[in-house]
């Protein structure tokens, strides 16, 4: 099996920048259920994180002057309103990266037990008569 759209999202855009090249996952048919787990493991430990980041992330003015404030601004920007180069928005792209991954193999892993089961039944069909 091959993941060509770095990460199996249903998106037709262009990956953002940071993101890199695409990348290919080659995984043995067998394997399939073993790699879901992980990436579905990954991104079980992932949703806490991101519920959590807003309030723990968001910086404050902590000195109460205008060269807090500004900092905090600043950072802020950085790390929620930048677009696709702001840092919570590739920690979000990354989640819907492994949700693609894992509905693709779950998707993939349905097909190939349907083929594979009806494989194996018309194989025992034909060597039983």
């Amino acid at each position: 099996m091959f993941i060509a759209d770095g990460g199996g999202g249903g998106s037709a855009k262009t990956p953002p920048e940071y993101s890199g090249t695409q990348q290919k996952l080659s995984v043995d048919p067998s394997a399939i259920p073993e790699a879901r787990k992980v990436f579905m493991d990954a991104l079980n430990r992932l949703e806490p994180v991101i519920r959590n980041a807003m309030d723990a992330l968001e910086a404050h003015p902590w000195a109460g002057d205008p060269v807090s404030k500004e900092t905090a601004d600043a950072f802020n920007r950085d790390t929620f309103e930048r677009g696709d180069s702001a840092a919570f928005t590739a920690i979000l792209a990354y989640r819907q990266q492994l949700r693609g991954v894992v509905d693709q193999l779950t998707a993939i892993e349905a097909d190939y037990r349907r083929v594979e089961g009806d494989n194996v039944a018309a194989w025992g069909r034909i060597n039983n008569n």
